[in-house]
């Protein structure tokens, strides 16, 4: 028999405007079972439709996520884009891998298991956003394509931002092949490739935070909190891709009030 699911959820640790919410789940306090459960098997909070859960633990799941907001999520198809949409014209999840807001309530999502969560507002608390920065995104733009579009729809192209990177896989456990190298040595983040890859064996170590500081720094970006996490590390909080292929999916949500 499953105990009573309990969610705990974590907050970023950053100096945003009194006016924002935003939290990360774990793994725990849901219904989904087996590889999509907690560390036990049980009780997993698996956000993730597409990874092969039962859909109606994955249903419930996110019934109980909404119960602690305002609105329901407004939840993306994510498919390793640079496609930014507006959170309000969000419906039947989207192509896209990030999304803002100007208005309240209206709740920013995205989903990851490794991948590197960013949330983002600006100083004054009146835009929020949430992106899904997972290599090739991260890599072609997503992260620059976020911040110009929140400061396009605020109306002010100098307008100071704040970021919260999330819980993501580290570069210790970070291992691809020379062809993931060849794409960040060309691509807009090359400046910081000598001190973000890091040749292992046969294969490298990718730094993804500091990629992710360094696109956020490209669009003037400075005011960058990394929470330090490893999602690889740590199986009793995360869901982890890499670690082990048949898993869930956390969310990383941002909203304002």
């Amino acid at each position: 028999m499953q105990r009573k699911p309990e969610i705990a959820l974590l907050a970023p640790q950053w100096r945003a405007p009194n006016t924002i919410r935003a939290f990360f789940t774990y793994r725990s306090g849901g219904l989904s079972t087996g590889p999509y459960g907690a560390l036990d098997g049980l009780n997993g909070l698996n956000l993730g439709r597409h990874a092969g859960d039962n859909p109606h633990n994955v249903r419930a799941n996110r019934r109980l996520l909404s119960s602690f907001l305002p609105s329901e999520p407004r939840w993306l198809r994510q498919v390793h884009s640079t496609r930014v949409l507006e959170a309000d014209q969000v419906e039947c999840e989207p192509d896209a891998d990030a999304s803002f807001t100007l208005k309240e309530n209206i709740v920013c999502v995205v989903m990851t298991a490794d991948c590197v969560p960013v949330l983002l507002c600006d100083v004054h608390g009146k835009i929020v956003a949430a992106a899904h920065a997972g290599w090739k995104g991260l890599a072609n733009g997503v992260l620059q394509n976020t911040v110009n579009a929140m400061r396009e729809h605020v109306g002010d192209t100098k307008r100071d931002i704040i970021a919260w990177i999330g819980p993501h896989i580290r570069q210790e456990h970070f291992q691809v092949q020379q062809d993931v190298v060849d794409i960040y040595q060309a691509s807009n983040l090359k400046n910081v490739a000598g001190a973000a890859i890091i040749k292992n064996g046969a294969g490298y170590q990718l730094n993804l935070a500091l990629f992710v500081k360094e696109a956020l720094r490209q669009v003037g970006v400075d005011n960058v909190f990394d929470c330090q996490l490893d999602t690889y590390a740590d199986a009793e909080k995360f869901y982890s891709y890499r670690r082990d292929r048949v898993t869930g999916r956390h969310a990383a949500i941002i909203y304002r009030i």
